[in-house]
């Protein structure tokens, strides 16, 4: 989306969206001290002024006793050409005209000041009126006073704070008073931005108030929610700031909103004119990144058994469904996986398997400490139950769209953790605050990656009952993981993408994808945890009842991407639209398939670099040629190159007793099992070829 946003009028005439520069020409009668009498002995004002200084307009507003306020405000140096930023800045907004007024950190009514509690009812009864810009167009500041057939303009440089009217900085304000013509023009000017490019502020609902930003209480989202045809943003080439203004802690606090906000807006973009409609879809869709930021660390982020039953952030999850439901639910998937078709390059119906592969482990998830702790308490290989999933390739695959519709149809809407926060110390408090919840970080770095997953991924000491798994989603390309890592995780990876050019295509899946998430319930998902939870107790009982001596090895180590592809097949097959074929995609799967996987590329790579063609029988071979020694294969390889490829082979492989700095030096039968292959120099009449 262009970074260059404000808000639109549907007026053209507009006094404020004119291209051409108002002069007021005026006399200048006397020069005085400014003081607020200037504002005393009126019955209505309106301020149209760019300022963060609310308690000053509270205070204005409680000691000149108005009939009726009105007051427009923003800041140009915050609400800058970006729509993230215009909407943060709401947000902040709204924030501090609550906390103003009702008070901080949760006082209610009974707390709350006289003067509080005076301007809290007169809002409420509509007497007090807030407004916040949407848009970065009226650099302007206009205070219109009037009573009794008086009526005063006030105009100039100093915004309606504290500092701006204390003379401590150099500012300019000149008055009008009873002038028709000053008065009129500056009306006009106030009220094309009041009607057209602000949102109405809202104190926060009921009596309390804290600190904490309240993104569903964006003006413009409620604005938006409000009517069918959403709002408008607009986006103007020019730069909208103002020079030489800056609060440094509404900007921290914009600025730390801002990302939502681009992520949610980064695919919408202004028509030809600049105009940016925001629609309730666009809004639903908004709060759900919102949600899956502040889930982050929240406490009542989890999920938990209690009593045969789950507990879903301090709420019970209801595991019976709506056939119905379900039914559609199934059909939002076929849809989903469909989408695959669509304009993606290179094996789609592997791609859509793998998906499938992640999807069975990701629902699954909840109940992996179940099998696990099973597995240990038997002392059976526990690597059949893994905690943690990487779903990784290039761009454009999909990734991150997967990962948000999978937990929205488990938990209604995302939830995705920092990326900074795939420490050792982080996971482990995730661990337990999280209980069964998947934690989901989405874009790890490959160096964030190498940095902790040994340490994290290999931790087997788990002191809860209760924990999650881990999801994580990587743009990395196809270089092996260490095998310590792969026999721990469900490795998915994928080259088969959108083209970077194809931005129709990509609209059109994400358009899709918006929709299907709009239609999709959590009936699927509940309908799946109720019978996996029915078929692990039933194990489970089986075990317990089967002597020690003859107890069956597979009730102790369950394959859990098995067990849970079986049951989602029969759901979706029980399920299907009547005359829908089963799709290809949704088989039942083992975990030693997708773990084997992991292994394609160093295969590949090793077929290659021990390929006939780069046999030298020499002592001393050239740089990327290989030779037999006994029971070892000796590759050589430039000083520069060592550590690239050495890394390319999987470990086990590696004889380091035999390598050197121009050397690497293979166990020849491990090499050998595998590549399923014997490896021996080409045979004469080949070399002549």
């Amino acid at each position: 989306m262009d970074d260059h946003q404000s808000l639109m009028f549907d007026d053209p005439e507009s006094t404020v969206r004119r291209r051409a520069l108002n002069v007021v020409r005026a006399n200048a009668e006397s020069v005085a001290a400014f003081d607020l009498s200037y504002f005393a002995g009126y019955r209505s004002m309106k301020a149209l002024t760019y300022t963060t200084s609310i308690p000053m307009i509270a205070d204005l507003v409680a000691q000149q006793d108005f009939e009726d306020f009105e007051c427009v405000f923003g800041h140009g140096g915050i609400v800058s050409r970006e729509a993230a930023s215009i909407l943060s800045f709401q947000t902040v907004a709204r924030e501090r005209l609550s906390n103003a007024i009702i008070g901080v950190r949760g006082s209610g009514a009974a707390t709350r000041s006289a003067v509080q509690q005076s301007i809290y009812q007169r809002v409420a009864e509509g007497e007090v009126r807030f407004f916040v810009v949407k848009d970065c167009i009226a650099h302007a500041k206009i205070y219109l006073l009037e009573a009794d057939g008086k009526r005063r303009v006030i105009v100039g440089s100093a915004n309606l704070s504290e500092r701006a009217f204390s003379g401590r900085q150099a500012e300019t304000l000149v008055v009008f008073d009873d002038d028709k013509t000053a008065w009129n023009h500056y009306l006009a000017q106030y009220e094309a931005v009041r009607d057209a490019a602000t949102s109405e502020l809202k104190l926060a609902q009921g009596d309390q108030e804290t600190e904490s930003v309240r993104i569903e209480e964006t003006p413009a989202l409620v604005e938006a929610q409000s009517k069918e045809a959403g709002t408008t943003l607009f986006v103007p080439t020019e730069s909208a700031e103002e020079a030489g203004y800056s609060v440094p802690e509404i900007t921290a606090r914009v600025e730390k909103l801002k990302p939502v906000f681009r992520r949610g807006l980064a695919d919408v973009r202004p028509d030809r004119s600049g105009g940016l409609r925001i629609k309730p879809r666009l809004v639903k869709q908004i709060l759900q990144i919102v949600r899956s930021r502040e889930a982050e660390s929240g406490p009542n982020t989890y999920l938990s058994r209690r009593d045969r039953g789950f507990v879903l952030c301090d709420e019970p999850l209801l595991l019976d469904a709506d056939p119905e439901q379900v039914r559609s639910d199934v059909e939002q998937w076929l849809a989903f996986f469909a989408n695959y078709e669509n304009g993606f390059v290179g094996d789609v119906p592997r791609l859509q398997r793998d998906y499938f592969a992640f999807m069975c482990w990701f629902y699954m998830a909840p109940l992996m400490c179940d099998l696990r702790n099973a597995a240990l308490r038997a002392n059976a290989f526990s690597f059949d139950q893994p905690l943690f999933a990487v779903l990784y390739g290039s761009s454009n695959c999909g990734k991150t769209s997967l990962v948000e519709a999978l937990m929205a149809s488990m938990f209604s809407y995302p939830r995705i953790v920092d990326t900074q926060d795939f420490t050792p110390g982080k996971l482990r408090a995730l661990q337990q605050a999280y209980k069964r919840f998947p934690v989901v970080f989405d874009d790890v770095t490959r160096d964030r990656f190498n940095r902790y997953a040994d340490e994290i991924i290999k931790d087997e000491t788990i002191p809860y009952a209760e924990y999650p798994c881990f999801a994580l989603s990587m743009n990395a390309d196809a270089r092996s993981f260490k095998p310590e890592i792969v026999k721990r995780c469900l490795m998915i990876y994928t080259r088969t993408a959108l083209p970077g050019d194809n931005t129709q295509a990509r609209r059109s899946l994400q358009r899709s994808v918006a929709q299907i998430r709009d239609r999709m319930s959590t009936a699927l998902y509940r309908t799946y945890l109720k019978r996996a939870t029915a078929a692990l107790e039933s194990t489970q009982n089986d075990a317990e009842g089967t002597p020690q001596s003859v107890k069956r090895p597979e009730v102790d180590a369950i394959d859990a991407l098995n067990l849970s592809s079986t049951i989602l097949c029969e759901l979706i097959d029980e399920h299907l639209p009547s005359g829908t074929p089963k799709p290809d995609w949704c088989v039942p799967m083992t975990l030693a398939s997708y773990q084997e996987r992991a292994f394609e590329r160093p295969r590949l790579y090793l077929r290659n670099l021990l390929g006939p063609d780069r046999h030298q029988a020499a002592r001393r071979p050239e740089a990327g040629c290989w030779t037999l020694s006994g029971n070892r294969i000796l590759v050589s390889v430039s000083a520069i190159e060592f550590s690239r490829t050495r890394a390319d082979i999987p470990d086990w492989l590696l004889d380091d007793t035999a390598s050197s700095a121009g050397q690497i030096a293979l166990d020849r039968k491990l090499t050998e099992d595998f590549l399923d292959t014997r490896i021996r120099p080409p045979r004469r009449w080949l070399r002549g070829r």
